[in-house]
């Protein structure tokens, strides 16, 4: 994947921003099927075979697909700041502009609304993400599940030139199979 993105500052409190991904899917699928002959065990000619005359196949099926991806518009409102830090809240669009039958993206349109909470402006900031994504129902892969996410780390100015980021990443997809 690669995405171009853009971001512009409409106040010092708002932003709007346009994700596009550039998407390229290779895959190879290998499906082996095998008779179990259970009700036929006794009989001497097998009443069901593959092509192949054996009760045993195998399916190789290999593509490819490249194109645009499901683009996602954000905003993002700055609710409040200071000397600790901020809070800010912010929603994602993400439109099923991606062709699903290629999983080049979901054919579902997508809103997520999440908040994020930042440390302070010393050499170590600490920041939480949390949001939830509703999802509507893909027309080629059917009801997609909701589903609840989270970043939680931090930023480290290790030297005037040098950051250290990490960051424990996690997402639940709801009342999915």
């Amino acid at each position: 994947t690669f995405a171009a993105f853009a971001t512009y500052g409409v106040t010092d409190r708002l932003d709007i921003g346009l994700a596009v991904p550039i998407q390229r899917v290779d895959m190879t699928a290998r499906v082996h099927t095998t008779i179990l002959p259970l009700s036929t065990a006794g009989d001497s000619i097998p009443s069901h075979i593959f092509a192949n005359g054996t009760l045993q196949d195998d399916t190789v099926e290999t593509g490819s697909a490249s194109g645009i991806g499901d683009i996602v518009l954000r905003g993002k409102l700055g609710l409040t700041s200071g000397d600790w830090g901020g809070v800010a809240a912010g929603v994602d669009l993400r439109l099923p502009s991606g062709d699903a039958e290629d999983l080049l993206g979901t054919g579902a349109t997508q809103v997520k609304g999440f908040l994020i909470i930042s440390g302070g402006k010393s050499r170590f900031s600490p920041h939480l993400n949390a949001g939830y994504t509703f999802t509507g129902d893909s027309d080629t892969l059917g009801a997609l599940p909701d589903e609840v996410d989270y970043a939680a780390g931090f930023d480290a100015a290790v030297a005037s030139r040098l950051t250290f980021t990490a960051d424990l990443v996690g997402r639940s997809l709801l009342n999915a199979d």
